[in-house]
């Protein structure tokens, strides 16, 4: 991905089926307060429509739509950047304020803002349950293992059909 990309960029038509489903702990929270996944700033995604969670064993049932991100900025950068537009700048502006008064770490190192339809957009995908984990090691032990301890990538038009559990989910389609 590029370090900027502005709302409402056309993808590649073989990203269009695509959705990044990531690892999480707080990701998800913070999602629901700021509409916004933020990570590490040079963490490698493929092009892709929307962003799901993985949480607890489990696929949350929101799925919203990527609107935008900037790659890599700290607070500091914010009124300085040259390829950030006004609502990139107010967006971010916004996410300041909200993230100095709820989060716990200050945002002084460059991070990534993946900006999301909010929880209650049109915007959002709203699947009919969350989708359950129920992925088996291969080693034979009958254990079952996480889904993706980082982001994995699913098809948009199978996350679509209101399946129940991962195994359904991937089922003729693998993407790492």
């Amino acid at each position: 991905m590029n370090q900027h990309i502005p709302f409402g960029r056309q993808l590649p038509k073989d990203s269009v089926d695509k959705v990044v489903v990531v690892a999480t702990k707080n990701a998800l929270g913070e999602y629901l307060k700021y509409s916004a996944y933020i990570c590490l700033p040079h963490r490698p995604f493929q092009d892709c429509v929307r962003l799901a969670f993985y949480t607890h064993n489990k696929i949350y049932h929101r799925v919203p739509k990527i609107l935008g991100f900037v790659q890599a900025i700290s607070k500091d950068e914010i009124e300085a950047r040259t390829d950030l537009s006004d609502a990139d700048r107010t967006r971010l502006r916004q996410l300041l304020t909200k993230i100095e008064k709820n989060r716990k770490d200050d945002w002084t190192q460059q991070l990534k803002f993946i900006f999301l339809s909010s929880p209650g957009s049109p915007d959002t995908l709203i699947l009919p349950n969350d989708i359950i984990n129920d992925q088996i090691s291969s080693t034979g032990t009958g254990r079952l293992v996480a889904f993706t301890q980082a982001q994995r990538y699913v098809s948009l038009s199978r996350l679509e059909q209101g399946l129940l559990t991962t195994s359904e989910l991937v089922q003729g389609f693998e993407s790492h």
